[in-house]
């Protein structure tokens, strides 16, 4: 019984997590929340315009409520604050509510049912105080190679309101994951985006992934960004803390 007892315990604490896990920070997998499951996300962003000194250092914190409608589709709500420090005044800005976004995901089939395993993705946003939204929409196409799984996202998005300029954006994120256990993923991703009208001024990013399951129910994803173009920041450190409720 003893022996049992112990196999059982080794077993579920290398499982992978139950909640939406993630792979990468930036690029979204073929993924979503079971059916009745319910997980809460935290997003920690800190970016550095340039390593120069002096230069403005940015903080979002963003609060993720996630809930599966079913096994194949999902909402979630979020929360996003913001803050800069600078030496120049001008510039700095104290942690401040930000936005409020819902999104939606739906997945298409099972897991290796098709070639390519497609995910839709909606967003819509809306800025605190002003009367800019933003609707954006992910293609998201994933596909396993046994251990290993190439993602790519591609992204439109547009803003809208009385005091919005209505511009459309084009984006991407792409990333490549390799399973070394049950419990650790290390791999790398690329992200970045640009105005149609604008398409040589795109901002580009690449750098390591790395995900962890502490447990069945948690787990933390964590990505370095480093800028590829003038238009980027130098620096993206993103850590996502995920918990199942």
């Amino acid at each position: 019984m003893k022996l049992l007892l112990t196999l059982g315990t080794l077993a579920a604490l290398s499982a992978p997590a139950h909640a939406d896990r993630r792979s990468f920070t930036y690029t979204y997998e073929y993924v979503t929340m079971g059916e009745g499951e319910t997980a809460v996300e935290l997003y920690n962003t800190q970016s550095l315009t340039s390593f120069d000194d002096g230069s403005p250092r940015a903080y979002q914190l963003q609060v993720e409520l996630e809930h599966g409608i079913t096994n194949h589709l999902d909402i979630a709500l979020y929360h996003v604050f913001s803050q800069v420090s600078a030496a120049d005044p001008l510039l700095a800005a104290p942690l401040t509510f930000d936005e409020i976004k819902l999104r939606a995901r739906y997945r298409f089939g099972e897991r290796g049912e098709l070639p390519i395993d497609p995910l839709l993705y909606v967003e819509l946003k809306k800025e605190f105080a002003e009367s800019v939204y933003e609707a954006e929409v992910k293609g998201v196409a994933s596909r396993d190679f046994g251990a290993l799984t190439a993602v790519v996202n591609a992204v439109a998005e547009v803003a809208f309101g009385p005091d919005a300029e209505s511009e459309l954006e084009a984006g991407w994120a792409a990333g490549l994951t390799y399973e070394a256990s049950p419990t650790w993923r290390i791999g790398f991703e690329t992200y970045g985006g640009f105005e149609l009208e604008e398409i040589g001024d795109a901002a580009a990013s690449i750098g390591p992934a790395v995900s962890w399951a502490a447990s069945r129910q948690a787990w933390i994803g964590a990505t370095a960004g480093f800028g590829l173009t003038d238009t980027a920041n130098d620096l993206d450190a993103r850590v996502i803390l995920g918990l199942e409720l």
